[in-house]
């Protein structure tokens, strides 16, 4: 158990030259600091616990955090290795709600926390195999843990926006490289229960690496189908907070079901005899809940690459969903029964397979279905604006790699967009007729440009904001939205 806090030692009353006074902790506390000894009391806790027990915090109270304690955390730091044991971090302790709000302007993430702790270090020192990254992680991790152990919570930011912009509002000079920012405050909720993690078995090796690499592409031809069901399984599994679809997203789905799949809004008179609808690859499970929620007739099934995963979409579902399996049959898992479905659908997934896997997973499909049953897909269609971001995001050097591509749900894993004859030609091969189709989104909504654009500099947004202005007045064009929709549905029956 904690013990109790000792009373914190009074703040001295000579300032130190050339400092701001709103800039200075306690210099008793400081000195205590520089003789080697720890800042204050330290809690009796067991090192293991501290390991498992430590979280991610990314709602905190607003009480600000006595400076004696983050002086207790920074300590905690800077005895972390560093390179050559230079030691060339500095901290920056923001406390000050106007400073932390032009902060949060640059980025979303640092305006949760009372306390935002600058973690830079000496831009010019240990660059040598990122050794200067290493040991500014190495800090921050030893004052995770110490917050944890004085009843604190933390959250690593490395999506600080502008580092240049960062370094310049908290007064670092330019030989000073921002590595991250570490958020600390009072947990607003008691931390939840550890998350799942990859198997030990999966990542530990003996002498010579025995896995298999994950492609770090966004473009689905470099994926087998096996490596993106580990890798879906790793991210759907180990706690990440998976992005909610957005406000505009979710009326586009909402549009496209009351179109093209209208029944089963009421709920069914007996359940056990409502017509099935099957899910396929929903992977987070996030549409699929609202799915059930909007069409409370039908009875919903899931088929998903491996068991893991169908288990956590189905716990979503009430009454819980049946769970199949695919490309094969795994873990146990059974493939779709032919026939059985009056609705299949499948959502922004034909955008993560490779041609090949597309088009087999489209002749399948037609196969679940009940003769006269409706498939639904949603694309994100070749030629919208969400390749224009993509190119803009890819210029500008956006942020990278497969888990920051701009697709709905969200996307986890690859995805490239299609074009519709693409989706036509294997849906037509699989025996399906057309039964009706929408396009929305020509334009981007204002929603998710203010989305898009919260980290953007202000003529970037003004000049964006006006093009797409003048490309929603044209939205409205005959066939406009078909053609250029970037959100295209489309409704089949088998033949």
């Amino acid at each position: 158990m904690s013990e109790p806090p000792a009373e914190a030692p009074r703040r001295g009353a000579d300032p130190r030259p050339g400092i701001p006074a709103e800039a200075q902790g306690s210099p008793q506390l400081a000195a205590e600091a520089d003789s080697g000894a720890a800042p204050g009391p330290t809690p009796a806790f067991d090192f293991w616990r501290a390991i498992y027990e430590r979280r991610s915090i990314r709602r905190f109270k607003p009480d600000p955090v006595p400076r004696e304690l983050v002086t207790q955390v920074l300590h905690a730091g800077i005895w972390a290795p560093s390179s050559c044991n230079y030691q060339m971090w500095d901290f920056v302790v923001v406390d000050d709600p106007a400073t932390n709000a032009r902060l949060a302007a640059l980025s979303a993430q640092m305006g949760n926390a009372p306390v935002n702790v600058i973690v830079s270090y000496g831009r010019d020192f240990s660059e040598d195999a990122w050794a200067n990254i290493q040991s500014a992680s190495a800090a921050i991790e030893n004052m995770s843990l110490a917050a944890h152990v004085l009843g604190l919570g933390t959250f690593w930011i490395t999506q600080t926006g502008d580092r240049e912009q960062v370094r310049a509002i908290v007064g670092l000079p330019e030989d000073r490289l921002v590595v991250a920012v570490l958020a600390i405050g009072y947990p607003a909720n008691p931390p939840r229960a550890g998350p799942k993690r990859r198997p030990l078995g999966h990542v530990a090796h003996w002498n010579h690496y025995a896995g298999q690499p994950i492609p770090g592409s966004p473009d689905p031809e470099r994926w087998d189908p096996e490596l993106l069901a580990v890798y879906q399984r790793a991210r759907v599994l180990n706690g990440l907070r998976h992005n909610k679809p957005r406000a505009f997203e979710v009326e586009a789905l909402e549009r496209a079901l009351d179109l093209l799949v209208p029944a089963g809004r009421e709920p069914a008179a007996d359940p056990a005899r409502a017509p099935r609808w099957l899910d396929v690859l929903p992977c987070t499970g996030i549409v699929t809940e609202r799915l059930a929620r909007l069409r409370p007739g039908f009875r919903f099934d899931v088929v998903e690459r491996t068991r893991e995963v169908a288990d956590f979409v189905a716990g979503r579902l009430r009454p819980r969903a049946q769970t199949c399996g695919w490309p094969r049959a795994s873990g146990g898992l059974p493939a779709p029964p032919e026939g059985a479905y009056e609705v299949v659908t499948c959502l922004y997934r034909l955008e993560n397979l490779r041609a090949v896997d597309r088009a087999r997973l489209v002749a399948e499909m037609a196969r679940w279905l009940a003769p006269g049953g409706t498939l639904l897909v949603a694309f994100v269609r070749r030629g919208s604006y969400h390749d224009l971001m993509e190119w803009a995001r890819a210029r500008r050097g956006g942020l990278g790699g497969v888990e920051y591509v701009l697709a709905p749900d969200p996307s986890i894993g690859p995805f490239r967009s299609l074009r519709a004859d693409e989706v036509e030609r294997e849906a037509r091969a699989a025996g399906l007729v057309r039964s009706g189709a929408l396009g929305l989104h020509a334009a981007p909504p204002r929603a998710e440009l203010d989305f898009r654009l919260r980290n953007a500099g202000r003529r970037t947004r003004a000049l964006v904001r006006c093009a797409a202005g003048l490309a929603r007045g044209l939205e409205f064009l005959p066939g406009l939205r078909a053609a250029r929709g970037r959100f295209q549905f489309r409704a089949y029956r088998r033949g």
